[in-house]
């Protein structure tokens, strides 16, 4: 006898895979903590490029690369089936693209720009940004002193005091006759940190740094080393100075004198980049869950969304098509 075959049992089996499959959360593969970690390396390089501008712009390449994968991704496929569609690689770039470029960068700016006022309450007024530009003038100070200027203690101190008072005077005016406009963003990136502090303030740590500078030029040209400055540097220095002077002359040797006193300053100069990379680094931070938040919940379905949609509306109407199909349509 020959049994009939029943599939009921097996029909079942076979719907109640496929229900919970069907049920089963989907898990985008590019979600990966991991990979999602390498998507926010440009935020860090962005947080750093005070001091790694180099290193700074390698960061950017692992989320270029993230970006370009997830709108492929998005693109082909509608979550866990194929289902090629260009509007959601779209609202995926665009989503992307604010998320985590364009409204973290801002947010880092903001740190490390919110760094430098927060630092003139807690070190007696003195902005970082106006330290920045202190140290810059002392660097091209040392750069500009030749001759008797270099080799002479009260000559270079005037010489480097008489120009910052220039500096902070020409700061000051060109914020008194700037548009209010170009006023906004200068005070934001810290063009006017030597108008924006008191005088004394300026001249007082000018003063301290120049004397340092006198103390470690006296001796280096002693042949002694300073504890400013690196065993490497001082090396450098005393491997240097004999050569170009004998081919050179004194005023040429001095060259050798001029990079390890920027040493000293450049070492400066990090400890002031590394607190406004510290304030970018917290901004980014506290900042990156709140930003995908209000682009997700806010940005997108108010205003993106919409946007796309009435795009790809005003596209359809205007096809040659969709005319032919409205020409035909008999008159009511």
């Amino acid at each position: 006898m020959i049994y009939p075959v029943e599939f009921g049992s097996q029909n079942k089996k076979s719907e109640t895979v496929t229900n919970k499959q069907n049920n089963k959360k989907y898990r985008d593969p590019l979600n990966q903590k991991w990979m999602v970690a390498l998507s926010y390396s440009n935020e860090v390089g962005a947080a750093i490029y005070e001091i790694a501008p180099k290193l700074s712009q390698i960061l950017w390449i692992p989320p270029i690369m993230y970006l370009g994968a997830d709108i492929y991704d998005k693109y082909k496929n509608d979550k866990n089936h194929y289902n090629p569609s260009r509007t959601r690689a779209v609202e995926q770039a665009i989503y992307q693209g604010l998320s985590s470029f364009i409204f973290p960068a801002f947010a880092i700016i903001a740190g490390q720009n919110l760094t430098s006022p927060i630092a003139k309450l807690l070190n007696k007024g003195l902005s970082v940004n106006a330290k920045r530009d202190t140290l810059q003038h002392m660097n091209n100070a040392v750069d500009q002193c030749v001759g008797d200027i270099f080799n002479d203690k009260e000559e270079f101190k005037k010489f480097f005091s008489d120009s910052l008072e220039n500096k902070i005077r020409a700061c000051k005016n060109e914020k008194q006759s700037d548009h209010w406009l170009k006023k906004f963003f200068k005070n934001c990136s810290g063009k006017y940190a030597l108008a924006n502090c008191k005088k004394d303030k300026i001249m007082e740590y000018a003063k301290e740094n120049i004397d340092m500078l006198v103390k470690i030029k006296e001796d280096l040209q002693a042949k002694k080393k300073p504890p400013e400055i690196s065993l490497g540097s001082y090396r450098k220095y005393m491997r240097e100075y004999p050569v170009l002077k004998e081919t050179y002359g004194a005023q040429y040797a001095n060259n050798a004198l001029r990079y390890s006193l920027k040493t000293y300053i450049n070492k400066l100069q990090f400890g002031n980049k590394l607190l406004k990379t510290i304030g970018g680094l917290i901004a980014m931070i506290i900042s990156i869950k709140p930003i995908d938040a209000f682009i997700k919940k806010v940005v997108m379905p108010n205003y993106i969304d919409p946007g796309i949609e009435k795009f790809n509306k005003a596209l359809l109407d205007s096809s040659n098509l969709k005319k032919h199909i409205n020409a035909r349509k008999p008159a009511t």
